[in-house]
């Protein structure tokens, strides 16, 4: 302990501080530009997968780099630390049993397309769609709550993959009756329907989701094959059609201004 103390001082510490923050900005710069090239591309959901793992794997190592020269600023031989990987690999082998499990059921998942980010899976009394899908977990979208669920990778022994899943809320005023309401959003979900007869496998109606401050909002459920964001973009055109053709106006909130 008394060596370790010795080996740092005050301009060590400062070398190693400027070199820790100049790599942060370093791996900013190359990244922001990677990323943003990936956003603008059209959605893939394998693709994104594959550079979402990538990423993991790309920021552990570097992580690890930056670490290994910190030590060799503060005055330690690396070279040395490297020869006794193989002793110390086999102790933090045994230590992190786990997680090794995970990292390589993380790129099993991958290679064998198991799932991919944006499809709707069941495993382990869980469920939820794929939001990301890093070496060590995995994250689902619960479609009901919207919480993020994180299930270690090892612990997924067989997910069943299913249809990507959408809920619609569409605003109906206070105004109207119940019975009328409903006669709506059944008239709206059998023209969903007809306008989607390829992608979309199951829609329905599924009662009132929240009462807010100037509407009633019932809920469309759905369950497409392809193109989500398409899907509900037609549900919500559905809807907007058929509100009008029974002259309906979608509430929106209002305030009220009150002067003295």
């Amino acid at each position: 302990m008394e060596e370790l103390l010795q080996k740092i001082n005050l301009e060590h510490i400062i070398y190693s501080i400027i070199f820790i923050l100049c790599s942060i900005l370093f791996y900013k710069l190359v990244s922001w530009p990677i990323k943003n090239h990936f956003k603008s591309r059209k959605k893939n959901k394998g693709r994104d997968t594959y550079f979402a793992l990538i990423s993991s794997l790309v920021r552990y190592a570097y992580i690890i780099l930056v670490a290994l020269c910190v030590l060799q600023i503060n005055g330690f031989n690396v070279t040395s630390l490297l020869a006794g990987v193989g002793i110390a690999s086999a102790v933090i082998g045994l230590a992190l049993q786990d997680t090794m499990k995970d990292i390589i059921r993380g790129f099993s998942l991958a290679s064998e397309d198991y799932y991919k980010v944006g499809d709707y899976v069941k495993s382990n009394d869980m469920s939820g769609t794929v939001v990301h899908l890093g070496i060590r977990s995995t994250e689902l979208r619960d479609g009901l709550t919207g919480n993020i669920i994180t299930i270690a990778n090892s612990e997924i022994n067989k997910a069943e993959v299913s249809a990507d899943l959408i809920n619609v809320d569409i605003p109906l005023p206070y105004e109207l009756k119940l019975s009328k309401a409903e006669s709506i959003m059944e008239e709206i979900v059998m023209r969903a329907k007809a306008e989607n007869t390829d992608k979309l496998i199951e829609c329905e109606y599924r009662g009132v989701s929240e009462l807010a401050s100037s509407s009633i909002n019932y809920r469309i459920y759905a369950k497409c094959s392809d193109d989500r964001i398409q899907i509900k973009r037609n549900i919500n055109h559905a809807a907007l059609a058929v509100l009008e053709e029974h002259k309906i106006s979608v509430p929106y909130p209002q305030l009220d201004v009150h002067q003295k």
